[in-house]
């Protein structure tokens, strides 16, 4: 299992990516969420609701007249990384006590790219 923090250091590493490729496109997120409910006692009732929503998209369209024998639409690439760590912790003590918690992540990641 890997530690949140090598993760984030791997995404970090990869915003620096950039300089070393010539067109090469990066994007990085990462959410850390902590969702804690304590109830002590009778007739309490705790509520949590929690939402991330996460769109990435990347394009590249590369075209261009080239001499014969040349390399056409030469290196570059796209990369992209999300991390999401959620750590939910309710704890409840007594009698009827009502404890929800609802969590949603939403991660949409598009690449798209080009050659003519």
């Amino acid at each position: 299992m890997l530690k949140k923090s090598l993760v984030l250091g791997v995404l970090a590493a990869m915003t620096l990516a950039p300089a070393a490729f010539a067109g090469s496109q990066t994007q990085g997120n990462s959410t850390v969420t902590t969702i804690e409910a304590g109830v002590v006692g009778n007739g309490n009732r705790t509520n949590i609701k929690n939402g991330t929503n996460v769109n990435q998209s990347q394009s590249k369209y590369e075209s261009r007249r080239v001499k014969r024998h040349t390399r056409k639409c030469a290196g570059g690439s796209q990369t992209q990384g999300n991390v999401t760590d959620t750590a939910i912790n309710a704890g409840v003590v007594g009698n009827r006590n009502n404890t929800r918690v609802r969590n949603v992540t939403n991660v949409n990641q598009g690449q798209s790219a080009a050659c003519y």
